[in-house]
């Protein structure tokens, strides 16, 4: 492991267990945050019941999550208050994106949340805490872009609804202009830049500036296609019936890619359009649809970041599309990644794709595979992550450096 994986996750042991890469989180000086929800509006509404309903503050760090409540306890007059003892900030500064949910036995699992986006909490202030009512209008996001990006607007498609896309240059780009580069496509392309959309973001602009500028990596282009209402359907490859027989819009989302993004792409911007030098990458379903997209079109996508993939999704079909992979081209080189706060289940299928993958002939020369222990599912853990994959795709052909 290079010290710059060392470095971006800051407070942070490296270790070697069984053979798997694992980042093993050191101690740092507690925040308290006082929290107090004020659900009156709510009340006077009959949307909330005292004494039916309970009010938490669910969010994207220990001891936040999204999956599990942190109950507020009832202070009255409609207000609910409780402490979050986060034992360690998150890493470079980042907010801690969080929302209040109305909790209520038998509710499905969209309902009680707050309207519009996460909101963001910052624990380097001097007195963080949480004191609003439920449901008031999140703070205006403060855009941080950097480096030049271009927003191509709607890309339209004869195979999916038209798709907002964003591109980012590499510093040096307008100046050498006999250089061409290589490609990343990434998923959910609205959360790679800015946190507009989710209230957290990957920061690739970011952290890609910085480490071309300094030399770190080879200079790339990052192509961000977001995604939309039909997302569940984009980036699965089969129809899963135990989630309401949804999905299976893969095949078509890739003649999206393959057919026109990245011809479009490859006339406008002067790429390495071969596959040595094109990579495809998301997290969750855009995780799962990124391994399919590098199994089966290994002829374009010679590279695919997998970030904690969906990988339960149609009862584990892409172990089932692994072991039916006949490669049509060189073998694809994979990033796989999971975090351990995003279940035991979802871990243990992790590590069961780490081990197929192995035995299916992946090896450390085309297989990175990494585990952070407290890290969640969400933008911010994935954003620690971003310097890490940049480095594993920086094994680019000695063709991408001048």
């Amino acid at each position: 492991m290079g010290a710059g994986l060392i470095g971006r996750l800051r407070g942070a042991l490296v270790a070697w267990v069984g053979g798997l890469c694992v980042v093993v989180s050191t101690a740092a000086a507690p925040v308290i945050v006082k929290v107090e929800a004020d659900l009156r509006a709510q009340i006077t509404a009959g949307q909330f019941v005292p004494g039916r309903d309970a009010v938490a503050v669910r969010g994207n760090h220990p001891p936040l999550s999204w999956q599990q409540p942190l109950l507020l306890a009832p202070a009255g007059d409609g207000r609910y208050r409780g402490d979050i003892r986060f034992e360690t900030p998150p890493a470079e500064g980042r907010s801690v994106a969080y929302k209040f949910r109305i909790e209520r036995a038998g509710q499905g699992d969209g309902e009680g949340w707050e309207a519009g986006p996460n909101r963001r909490l910052r624990l380097d202030v001097a007195v963080p805490q949480i004191v609003r009512a439920f449901d008031a209008p999140p703070d205006p996001a403060m855009l941080r872009r950097t480096g030049l990006i271009e927003r191509l607007g709607l890309v339209p498609s004869a195979q999916v609804p038209a798709r907002d896309v964003q591109v980012w240059l590499p510093p040096g780009y307008a100046q050498e202009a006999a250089r061409r580069y290589p490609v990343l496509y990434l998923q959910d392309g609205q959360n790679v830049f800015d946190d507009a959309a989710a209230g957290e973001e990957w920061g690739v602009d970011e952290t890609a500036q910085r480490l071309v500028s300094a030399g770190a990596v080879g200079p790339l282009i990052v192509v961000a296609i977001a995604s939309g209402p039909q997302r569940g359907m984009d980036y699965t490859p089969t129809v899963d019936w135990l989630h309401g027989g949804r999905g299976g819009g893969a095949p078509a989302y890739a003649r999206f890619l393959v057919d026109e993004l990245k011809p479009l792409i490859d006339r406008r911007y002067r790429t390495l359009p071969d596959r040595e030098h094109t990579a495809v990458g998301g997290s969750s379903l855009g995780g799962l649809v990124s391994f399919w997209l590098a199994l089966q079109h290994g002829q374009v996508f010679g590279s695919a970041l997998v970030v904690s993939p969906a990988l339960w999704w149609d009862f584990g079909v892409a172990f089932r599309q692994l072991s039916a992979w006949t490669p049509a081209s060189p073998r694809p080189r994979l990033w796989l990644d999971f975090g351990g706060s995003e279940g035991l289940v979802h871990l243990t299928l992790a590590r069961r794709m780490h081990t197929s993958l192995r035995e299916r002939g992946w090896s450390d020369a085309d297989l990175h595979y990494l585990e952070v222990p407290d890290a969640g599912h969400d933008e911010a853990a994935w954003a620690a992550r971003v310097e890490p994959m940049l480095r594993f795709l920086d094994a680019w052909p000695a063709m991408a450096r001048p």
